[in-house]
């Protein structure tokens, strides 16, 4: 009986807590849309602003160099040496990474952009709106519009003001993302939300705050993320968590994800040769410099470069060149897989590292390396052309950087003069 009593006081008591339940319910209902929405706002926000500051950050990486408006009648916008008219290769890949609509200014005009008008024509020429003008272009300050029409659509956008070097706002960058995506995220998330609550309360209540707090964690780390990005840690990871959702935090995850991995090509590899960039091997020799510090492993540092280099160029032409460079470059990835790293220097110099390695060992593989390059004969316009190659080795005894690489960069040179093809330690 009293087990009885005391399930029907149970069972009394949630019948009473029903309707104050559902009350409170609606109340935070309300108040979780609301929230949800601004938070999504924000989140959209972070997400224009990272992306426009990562777009331009890649526009000076590529194309380093003021923007200039050169022509008579027939005007075209430079960047430094590069000419950036109908040159749409790089916001066009963003878009297609992030699905972000981009635009750049030169003033108040379109000069690139992904935005098409009604007839599928880039809407290329045409003037920013009044009210961005007045706001980031007189002020040189960045704004953020939630639902701006452009062309009778309407988009959350970010301008940002694009800057010369000597300080003067010269244009604008705008992303933008179409407001009935955001919308329908937006109700998409909160639709569930709302069914369940009306069902059932309390596990509506339970899983409003679990997912709450797994939103919550996914939208910081996601931030997190952006912010290292930004700070320029490509290498920088985002939670699995993070990645295996299935709603718009996870595609914007994924856009995140895919937007750094475009930027670590563009900023650590080699165009032609895709081995690791200057920038690129500069880093990892540091991080063996101070690996090798505290642990006390070996390493050795050479720098090659291709003998009689512009000869090839001037006899046979730089797409000859190129061909060269490549077919060098493959061998000496090849050679150095699982023992170093090897990096493209400049020009026809490489920068080879080699971890865990001491003298001995290292020259070992350069004498490899050496013997194949002699060997591989570079196949162009019905000629075999053969190179040879000089390096300048030198033991990683020193903690300094630049010593190391002026080190093996002389022994190079001795190399260079004293009848090239050989290893100079």
């Amino acid at each position: 009986m009293k087990t009885g009593g005391k399930g029907k006081i149970s069972y009394a008591l949630q019948a009473i807590n029903i309707i104050p339940l559902l009350f409170f319910g609606i109340i935070i209902m309300l108040l979780g849309t609301h929230w949800f929405t601004q938070c999504m706002y924000n989140e959209v926000e972070t997400e224009l602003s990272h992306v426009a500051c990562n777009l331009s950050m890649m526009f000076d990486t590529i194309y380093p160099g003021d923007y200039e408006l050169i022509g008579e009648s027939s005007y075209q916008l430079y960047k430094g040496e590069y000419n950036l008219t109908n040159n749409y290769t790089l916001i066009d890949r963003v878009k297609e990474d992030t699905g972000l609509d981009i635009t750049l200014f030169y003033q108040d005009t379109r000069v690139l952009t992904t935005l098409t008008g009604n007839n599928g024509v880039r809407i290329v020429g045409s003037g920013a709106p009044s009210v961005v003008t007045k706001d980031v272009l007189n002020t040189g300050e960045a704004h953020f519009y939630t639902k701006s029409i452009i062309y009778n659509s309407s988009y959350f956008s970010f301008y940002m003001p694009l800057m010369n070097s000597d300080g003067g706002v010269i244009g604008m960058l705008f992303v933008g993302k179409p407001t009935a995506e955001v919308d329908a995220a937006v109700q998409k998330a909160i639709y569930p939300l709302i069914v369940a609550d009306i069902v059932l309360v309390i596990l509506v209540s339970l899983f409003t705050f679990m997912y709450t707090k797994r939103f919550v964690s996914s939208l910081l780390q996601i931030h997190g993320f952006l912010q290292e990005v930004s700070a320029g840690n490509l290498s920088a990871n985002l939670d699995s968590s993070v990645l295996g959702r299935s709603d718009e935090l996870g595609e914007i995850a994924h856009s995140a994800l895919n937007m750094q991995r475009s930027l670590r090509t563009l900023v650590e590899q080699d165009a032609l040769t895709s081995l690791a960039n200057r920038r690129s091997g500069d880093r990892k020799l540091r991080e063996i410099v101070r690996d090798s510090a505290a642990t006390g492993k070996d390493f050795c540092v050479a720098i090659g470069d291709i003998d009689f280099f512009k000869k090839v160029n001037d006899t046979y032409g730089h797409e000859c060149g190129d061909l060269v460079l490549k077919n060098v470059a493959y061998r000496l990835r090849s050679h150095m897989h699982g023992f170093g790293i090897a990096s493209r220097w400049g020009g026809e110099e490489f920068l080879l590292i080699f971890e865990d390695k001491n003298v001995e060992e290292s020259m070992k593989i350069l004498d490899e390396i050496m013997d194949d390059i002699r060997t591989l004969e570079n196949e162009y316009d019905g000629h075999r052309i053969k190179v040879t190659m000089t390096f300048g080795l030198t033991r990683g005894n020193t903690e300094d950087v630049t010593a190391l690489l002026r080190s093996a960069d002389e022994k190079l040179y001795e190399g260079k003069t004293t009848g090239r093809n050989r290893i100079i330690l």
